[in-house]
């Protein structure tokens, strides 16, 4: 099943948005083609819709143009909208492209995102380029990236992030200050994810229950469940002695689009800026490895794969002629990468297996936020594809060696 574009992404409603665009109120829309970008379960916040355009400027040039339509969710029921409220995505991700990232695309000296045309705050959705007409396409989500995807969107992310941290620390005016986006998957203003997360945790845990030899690490998972929104907060608070930036917050396969040269791919650019916020770079580590990787890299290559982002990092900060803290060394970055590692265990075990889901049943935000049987079935079904359970079987006997499941994990970190 393909998402539908809303009823109010019409002919007239482009004609109006280009005449902004342009500052030309005799622009005319010659011709019009919607078509779904992404079939449900692919992206669960928001509708995507690709565009092929013809329209004519006010001085009869003929124009071509391929957009993609970035729309909310409208059909949401109550308790949905109410859950998801809190964390304003649609109003946060509008500011970003609108505001930071043409700034940080600035101090980065390349792009970074997509080209942005229309942005409607009445609608909550975004025009922008089509990349697929610039020569990007998302990798396959199910294959997931090797390791040269990785590395590429490693590096982005470091310019990018570097570029935040300077604008940051040259800001002086508090309305602009990259601070105030503080409302990641884990907040202090709202638990109401908890559903989501902590069924999934629940779910994992049943599964792996009917594992023989798992027993113990069913355990450890239900064991978790009271401490796990604290723990998921720990990882997302700022500190103070390292490096913040602005992260993606959501850096996995279909929130990226690569160019490729005989196959390699050579450059990539960003999209989804919903769930970004101020913290740690290593968060977003932390998301691509354990969702997105394949298992060698994510299994083999985590360390590597640090440094890749550490050298691009340190680099920028240092041309950029970075004023704040005192640049971190690749050990002080592992280190970083450690104390903010729990979060691994939520992209690994909870995130990865929505993001890799094959049943389109149910798969939408609310099933996600939902603690009623049918979310609570589409979480537990999420658990019995085979590729998810090898990679679950796995990852908790690692989690558990490096005691990440452990409720008391942070006490050394935050001993006062």
């Amino acid at each position: 099943m393909e998402a539908v574009a809303p009823a109010w992404l019409t002919r007239e409603y482009l004609e109006a948005a280009l005449r902004q665009h342009y500052a030309d109120d005799h622009v005319k829309v010659k011709s019009v083609d919607f078509k779904p970008a992404l079939k449900k379960g692919e992206n669960y916040g928001a509708i995507l819709t690709k565009i092929d355009l013809v329209y004519i400027l006010g001085n009869g040039t003929e124009m071509e143009e391929h957009l993609m339509a970035k729309t909310a969710l409208e059909d949401e029921d109550l308790d949905t909208k109410e859950r998801k409220a809190p964390y304003d995505i649609y109003n946060r991700e509008l500011e970003i492209y609108e505001r930071v990232l043409p700034q940080l695309e600035k101090l980065a000296g390349e792009p970074l995102c997509p080209k942005v045309w229309h942005s409607d705050r009445q609608h909550g959705s975004l025009l922008m380029e089509d990349l697929t007409y610039q020569g990007y396409k998302m990798a396959p989500r199910l294959q997931r990236l090797d390791g040269d995807h990785v590395r590429l969107v490693l590096k982005k992310l470091a310019k990018m992030q570097a570029a935040s941290a300077v604008f940051e620390s040259d800001c002086r005016d508090e309305k602009n200050s990259l601070k105030r986006y503080d409302r990641g998957f884990f907040n202090r203003y709202t638990e109401s994810f908890s559903a989501y997360f902590l069924g999934c945790l629940k779910s994992c845990a049943s599964y792996l229950k009917t594992e023989p030899g798992f027993e113990k690490h069913a355990q450890l998972l239900e064991d978790l469940v009271p401490y796990y929104m604290g723990l998921g907060l720990r990882c997302f608070q700022p500190e103070a002695e390292h490096i913040n930036v602005l992260t993606h917050g959501d850096a996995w396969t279909n929130n990226m689009m690569f160019k490729y040269e005989a196959g390699v791919p050579t450059d990539v650019l960003l999209i989804d800026f919903q769930y970004a916020f101020w913290g740690s770079p290593t968060l977003d580590i932390h998301h691509l490895v354990n969702t997105s990787a394949v298992e060698r890299v994510r299994s083999d290559l985590q360390v590597e794969m640090r440094c890749v982002y550490h050298e691009v990092f340190v680099r920028e900060l240092r041309r950029l002629g970075f004023k704040g803290q005192r640049l971190p060394s690749r050990k002080q970055f592992h280190l970083e990468s450690e104390q903010k590692r729990f979060y691994a265990v939520h992209c690994g075990l909870l995130l990865q297996p929505v993001l890799l889901n094959t049943d389109d049943a149910d798969a939408d935000f609310a099933a996600l936020l939902s603690d009623q049987p049918r979310g609570m079935n589409m979480k537990r079904r999420l658990y019995l594809h085979a590729g998810i359970q090898d990679s679950v079987r796995q990852l908790v006997v690692q989690f558990e060696r490096e005691g990440l499941l452990d409720p008391q994990q942070f006490e050394g970190f935050y001993a006062k």
